[in-house]
Parts: structure tokens; sequence; C-alpha cells
């Protein structure tokens, strides 16, 4: 049986508390492959985390199981009572979630300060 190319070393996940945020930063490419990569654990034992920002800037890539990825992601915090904001959206990848017609789901939003992602 025909086994998919790995290629987890094209995405690097960082995810750092600090509350009240978890912020995810993400760099090179979401795709079929890597959507494997993101992290599934809802921090469910942090009540502290309310928000959760998700760092796009260094995402160079993203197909829709990317996109997927992203809204699942999502789904899991907000059912943990947590925002969900994309920030630092390239051009291109708001582009596409407005075409795919996810901007309602997985909102797009700038910081409310530079240091908010320091």
């Amino acid at each position: 049986m025909h086994q998919p190319l790995q290629r987890s070393d094209l995405l690097q996940i960082l995810l750092v508390p600090s509350p009240p945020c978890l912020r995810l930063y993400l760099r090179g490419e979401l795709d079929l492959c890597s959507a494997v990569e993101m992290p599934c654990d809802s921090w469910s034992s942090r009540p502290d985390l309310t928000k959760v920002l998700v760092d796009l800037r260094e995402l160079t890539f993203c197909d829709a199981a990317g996109l997927n990825a992203l809204l699942t992601f999502g789904r899991i915090h907000e059912a943990q009572g947590r925002s969900v904001a994309v920030v630092r959206a390239t051009p291109f990848l708001r582009r596409m979630m407005r075409l795919c017609g996810i901007t309602d789901r997985l909102s797009t939003a700038a910081p409310a300060s530079r240091s908010a992602l320091v």
C-alpha cells in the first residue's frame, strides 16, 4: 500500500502559553501532509488561557487541508470557551480564507499592540 509522503519538517509549530493568551506560531507549509502535525490538545487544564492567537506571518503555503486544520484547532479551543483569532496572516492567506468563505468561522484580527505577539 502506498504510504503518504511525510513532510513534517516543512511545518514548524510553536505553542506559547502566556496568560491570558495561548499563542500558536506556524512557520512553513500547512498542507495535506503536515496538517496532522497541528496540535489537538485543548489545554483544558489551563483556565487562565482565555484567548488564542494564531500567528500566520511565517506560513508560506496553506491548502484546503491546512485551512481545515486551522478550523479544527479553532473549534477545539472555542469549545473550551476561548476566543480564537488569526493574526498577521499574509494577504494570500486572508484572500484564500475569504474565497473559501471561512472568515466568519476563523476571524482575522490585528493584535491590540505589537507587544501582544512578542
